[in-house]
């Protein structure tokens, strides 16, 4: 399994890419949602529809990213798999 990660360390970045992607995606979704608070506060309809407009594509990416990387998970575990391994599966669960 060590051997799978060192040829294939592509698979490795790839999950890590998605989950650090992932968590930029909730990062942005978080700051949306302060901003459509402090847009309701302040009654800026504009603003208000911006923040929701925001909130609702960052988390839709960051929901995207989530069901990639079960995806991901859901491959290495499959006995038919090229890359078959209960530990690349313990990878992406630790990464992902």
């Amino acid at each position: 399994d060590i051997v799978c990660q060192r040829e294939n360390s592509f698979y490795v970045d790839t999950v890590r890419m998605f989950r650090d992607r992932r968590y930029e995606f909730k990062a942005l979704t978080k700051k949306w949602n302060k901003n459509l608070e402090k847009a309701e506060e302040s009654g800026d309809l504009m603003k208000k529809m911006e923040a929701k407009d925001m909130v609702l594509l960052y988390d839709s990416l960051q929901l995207a990213h989530k069901c990639i990387l079960n995806s991901f998970y859901g491959y290495v575990m499959r006995k038919g798999a090229r890359w078959h391994s209960m530990k690349m599966a313990g990878i992406v669960t630790y990464t992902g």
